[in-house]
């Protein structure tokens, strides 16, 4: 199983590529996304003309991590990597071995907002896969025996995390301390000591109508509807977790023993709804989120101001842009493989806080953020992604042409305004890895 956690801000993503009956021109209208509000407040969204053999189909729940509570940390990574397992009608090998022949793939993504159950197969053989998808969503046992059958791949799991995910996960810790902050990995102390009973209760209380959203590509939404149908799950009540607050000026870190210097230096941002979103993608990518072309330099002011430092080793960096429901945080993260990370740090902190903003550099940051945005619509996969998180945090879809929209109208002036913003904010910083030579907060 699959775990999601640096995402792209959703206004760089959620996008769809439609051509015209010629096959050459861009559609700027984007593809046909139907919505619906079920009478047992499920949400639903569909994308049903997305030209492709493939359905897909995402079952979301509003529990992400920072739902948990201090003594439960980690239980939705523990749901996720317990995905799959034998339920009330049907074994653990009886899914694996029918999803299989039907050449369908399932796989469990989870965040600080949701957890998403996600299915993919061809048209031909998607309705027929439903039955052990919808079984092991809506029928999870968390059978005892099998979740200590599965501890060895929940621990490698857990060992493979890369250090940019760790690293960015102690920024939010250290930006929100709980809530958001949550980590959203199983800690170590907590592996043999959450088990079946814990499960039980986290997916009864929070697996249910009102937390759950359904959305499909090339699929029509009254199938989607069938299936809320099918899964038949409670009516609970909703999440509500309280407003993440941000408190800024964190200063946290970890030693392990490897060579690179992994770091995150972040402010505040806005949520993915706030009138200035746009305006913030804007700028993330004029600081700049790595080279267009192959072995290229970058054309972001985070990595030319780098490079003026005269580095002695190498380096890689690239602005970051969080939007949640109801709180984000911008900034960027740093890695280096050298002794001299003070200067390279501090080089890169000088351009979050004073970026060369002009109208050159606003054009081409804009012309890269709609590449961007077409881009990603390629894949199937990545339209279902996206129109899901959309729906996590706002509960709603944009249209691919209003996107577009708000990029063309975010202006000079609009751009230097988040700039001050983020200027303005509490810096917070996290490193990971090799950090006996970074700086601490207060000497940026």
């Amino acid at each position: 199983m699959a775990m999601t956690i640096l995402k792209a801000p959703l206004i760089n993503t959620i996008v769809k590529r439609c051509y015209a009956n010629k096959g050459v021109a861009l559609s700027i209208r984007g593809p046909e996304i139907q919505t619906k509000k079920l009478p047992n407040n499920t949400y639903v969204v569909a994308v049903p003309n997305y030209p492709t053999n493939l359905g897909r189909i995402s079952v979301t729940f509003l529990s992400g991590s920072r739902y948990e509570d201090p003594e439960n940390t980690g239980l939705t990574h523990l749901l996720r990597s317990s995905a799959g397992l034998s339920t009330q009608s049907s074994s653990t090998f009886a899914i694996l071995r029918n999803l299989g022949h039907l050449g369908a793939n399932y796989f469990v993504t989870s965040d600080r907002e949701a957890i998403t159950y996600t299915i993919e197969a061809h048209k031909n053989n998607l309705l027929s896969s439903l039955r052990y998808y919808i079984d092991s969503i809506s029928n999870q046992k968390f059978k005892p025996w099998e979740l200590s059958d599965n501890l060895k791949r929940l621990e490698y799991d857990i060992l493979t995390i890369s250090p940019e995910s760790r690293v960015l996960d102690l920024a939010h810790k250290a930006a929100y301390r709980n809530g958001l902050g949550n980590t959203v990995f199983l800690p170590k102390y907590n592996i043999n000591k959450l088990g079946s009973e814990h499960l039980l209760y986290y997916a009864k209380k929070n697996l249910n109508n009102n937390n759950a959203i359904i959305s499909g590509v090339g699929v029509d939404l009254d199938t989607l509807v069938h299936i809320s149908e099918d899964l038949n799950l409670p009516n609970g009540e909703s999440n509500c977790a309280s407003k993440a607050k941000y408190y800024g000026g964190g200063d946290i870190r970890k030693s392990t023993p490897i060579d690179t210097t992994y770091l995150a230096v972040v402010t505040e941002g806005v949520r993915y709804k706030d009138s200035q979103s746009a305006s913030f993608a804007v700028l993330e990518f004029l600081l700049g989120k790595g080279s267009s072309t192959k072995w290229g330099v970058g054309q972001g002011v985070l990595e030319q101001n780098i490079l003026k430092t005269n580095a002695t080793e190498n380096f890689s960096v690239s602005s970051v842009n969080f939007n949640y429901s109801d709180s984000g945080l911008f900034g960027f993260l740093l890695a280096y493989n050298g002794k001299d990370v003070s200067q390279v740090l501090k080089a890169a902190v000088q351009s979050l806080k004073s970026p060369i903003i002009t109208d050159s550099e606003v054009n081409r940051a804009k012309n890269q953020l709609i590449y961007s945005l077409v881009e990603a619509s390629e894949s199937g996969a990545k339209t279902l992604e996206n129109i899901t998180n959309q729906a996590v945090v706002a509960r709603g879809v944009l249209p691919f042409g209003k996107l577009i929209a708000a990029v063309e109208a975010v202006t000079v002036d609009d751009v230097k305004k988040v700039a001050s913003k983020v200027a303005s904010s509490k810096l917070t910083l996290a490193g990971y890895g090799n950090i006996a030579q970074t700086p601490y907060l207060d000497d940026l």
